[in-house]
């Protein structure tokens, strides 16, 4: 190591100590408020081990110790500054997942893994796999994905079956150890960010097998708002973003006005102007909404032909997690509807890249990639004229396209949320998320969907009834469930001192911290999660532009 690298390497560790200090703090007075004898138990799977992530679980943490329960946090591995973060807080006990898999276990689960694999007819089929109630192959074929950045797996590269041999490997042995945890421990509640790839997924399914109440928290469209929900072994596919089925029962059932369609509405368009939707991923960075003809210009598209979005996923992200899809991965279904595309030339087709792949790409540490465009080029060489690709650092805003086109085709994407509430009907190919409430077109076959799409220019615009049904589900979706936090702000930007450790982090609102433990916003979060079994946590007050309430 160079002499300028370790001297940043000390610099770094330093400012993080420093960040450290700040933190414990500003959480003095949490540590020294009184606590109830604990009578549960709540485990917080925290295997991603990110400074920033472990100062949110701390939180919630102490307001679950308020709640009597006794908090235990699960690390891949020991981790004195992470350690450190939680014990800010309070009093936390630890278990170390790298400890819990002893030589024996591991060998166990190799020779298993090389059994699951002799017996595969390709990396494709291991997608469904499931072993002993675990969804061992989407856990694991997500997380391989996601590592080479590809939309399914090559079985003729070394390097990818090498990865999966391990990662599978590494799912069998986790889901020994984590029933036999669950076993020991009888935890009342378990936590998750992340519950989808390997290892944290067979934590998750070991939770739902053994019927734990779990809930997931995650960030949400809005900056400052979080999302909170609950899942059993029967929900365990929903998209975090769904609706559970209480909480659409209570939009269905409550009063609702051409005034609030409006507000809905009003509402979206507000967070695109203003840059506000997504804005930790910085969707909206470099972009500017312009008027449909402009758009269309841009496009290439006439103004006197219809057109069709095609709104890809990213490949490889989160490939397998949610509900049940028509084919097997996002990287066959974009093949497959452009391919749809090509044969019905009777209206314009435009491929819009995710614009996340610009921010995963910086995340990631790696250059810009358009995936997309490289699968299609492989697939059909030069698209015809009537088909185009839209890329994700184009400068047209999103919100753009919702006046300019006619259609929109998706598996689950946001967008199926967004259109609707303006009249624009949506195409799935997948469900888990929001299909199936009558107001998107929703396919049960690769037939049926083919079929549609050759099609598509005869189907009309959405009914007054579909757009309703829309704009109730957007409003429960992007305004009821998003919780502003108000003691605390996850700033994804931070770039605290220009350290990689500090690239996001926490703030703390000290004047509602020195008012422990009667932090509104966190007892809240802990009385639903440790009391209310509903599926979803539920802002009283949505947004303060939206006055009416319907629930």
């Amino acid at each position: 190591m160079s002499t300028t690298s370790l001297v940043r390497r000390i610099l770094n560790r330093a400012l993080v100590e420093a960040d450290l200090l700040a933190w414990r703090k500003n959480t003095a007075p949490i540590r020294l408020a009184s606590c109830p004898s604990p009578r549960k138990v709540v485990l917080f799977c925290d295997l991603m081990a990110m400074y920033s992530i472990a100062k949110v679980q701390a939180l919630f943490a102490a307001a679950f110790a308020q709640q009597t329960y006794r908090c235990v946090v699960l690390l891949p591995e020991r981790s004195a500054l992470i350690e450190r973060v939680f014990s800010a807080c309070g009093k936390v006990e630890f278990i170390y997942l790298n400890e819990l898999l002893t030589p024996e276990i591991v060998a166990e689960a190799n020779i298993e893994a090389e059994h699951v694999l002799a017996n595969a007819s390709d990396p494709d089929a291991l997608a469904n796999l499931e072993i002993n109630g675990y969804r061992t192959g989407r856990n694991v074929q997500s997380r391989v994905v996601r590592k080479f950045r590809v939309g399914r797996l090559d079985a003729g590269s070394p390097e990818q079956m090498d990865e999966l041999r391990y990662v599978l490997a590494e799912s069998l042995a986790v889901s020994r150890v984590a029933s036999r945890l669950l076993e020991d421990l009888k935890p009342d509640l378990a936590v998750f960010l992340e519950k989808g790839y390997t290892p944290a997924g067979e934590v998750y399914d070991a939770c739902l097998l053994k019927g734990v109440d779990t809930i997931q928290w995650l960030g949400a469209p809005q900056s400052d708002h979080l999302l909170f929900k609950r899942y059993c072994l029967a929900t365990r596919a929903d998209h975090p973003f769904a609706l559970g089925a209480d909480t659409w029962e209570r939009l269905q059932s409550a009063p609702w006005t051409p005034a609030q369609d409006q507000l809905v509405v009003d509402q979206i368009a507000s967070h695109y102007w203003n840059g506000a939707w997504y804005n930790r991923q910085q969707l909206q960075t470099g972009k500017r909404i312009m008027p449909p003809a402009e758009v269309r210009s841009k496009l290439g598209v006439r103004s006197d032909r219809k057109l069709a979005v095609i709104f890809a996923h990213i490949l490889y992200d989160a490939t397998f997690f949610y509900g049940e899809s028509i084919y097997p991965d996002y990287e066959q279904w974009l093949i497959e509807t452009v391919r749809g595309a090509i044969a019905n030339p009777k209206l314009d087709w435009v491929v819009k890249v995710h614009p996340v792949n610009v921010w995963r790409s910086r995340m990631d540490g790696v250059p810009m990639e358009q995936i997309e465009e490289e699968v299609l080029h492989r697939e059909f060489g030069k698209l015809p004229p009537h088909v185009s690709l839209m890329k994700a650092e184009t400068e047209i805003n999103t919100f753009s396209l919702f006046e300019a086109i006619d259609f929109g085709i998706t598996v689950r994407g946001t967008i199926g949320m967004e259109l609707p509430c303006f009249g624009v009907p949506v195409v799935t190919a997948g469900s888990g998320r929001y299909s199936g409430h009558g107001f998107t077109i929703d396919t049960v076959s690769r037939e049926n969907y083919q079929s549609i799409l050759s099609r598509l220019h005869e189907l009309n615009p959405l009914s007054e009834e579909q757009k309703r049904l829309a704009r109730k589900y957007a409003f429960g979706a992007f305004f009821l469930r998003p919780i502003l936090t108000e003691s605390f702000r996850i700033n994804f930007h931070a770039q605290s001192f220009g350290v990689n450790a500090l690239t996001q982090n926490v703030e703390l609102e000290p004047i509602r911290m020195g008012q422990w433990p009667n932090v509104p916003d966190l007892q809240r979060i802990a009385k639903w999660a440790t009391a209310s079994g509903s599926s979803d946590l539920l802002e009283s007050e949505p947004n303060k532009s939206i006055r009416s309430k319907v629930i």
